[in-house]
C-alpha cells in the first residue's frame, strides 16, 4: 500500500511539473508567447495576430501596449 501511495504521489507531481512546463510559453500562431515580453513583442511574432498588430499600429497604441500595464486585449 505504501508503494502504491508513493507511486501515485510521484505520478501526480510528475504530471504537475509537465503541465507547468507545457504552459510556461504557450504557442499561439506557431510562435511561443513569452511572459517576459509585452503584448506587442509577442503579437508581432504570431502569424495569427497580423490584424491585431495592424490595428494597434493604426490606432497609435504601440507605445501604450509596450508600457507597464496590466492590459486586457481581445484579439480578432
Amino acid at each position: 500500500m505504501r508503494k502504491l501511495a508513493t507511486l501515485l504521489l510521484a505520478s501526480t507531481l510528475g504530471l504537475s511539473v509537465i503541465g507547468a512546463v507545457a504552459y510556461a510559453n504557450p504557442m499561439v500562431g506557431g510562435a511561443p508567447m513569452y511572459a517576459k515580453k509585452n503584448i506587442i513583442e509577442n503579437a508581432v511574432n504570431s502569424k495569427d495576430h497580423t490584424t491585431l498588430v495592424a490595428a494597434v499600429k493604426a490606432a497609435g497604441l504601440v507605445d501604450t501596449l509596450q508600457g507597464a500595464g496590466p492590459f486586457t486585449v481581445f484579439a480578432p
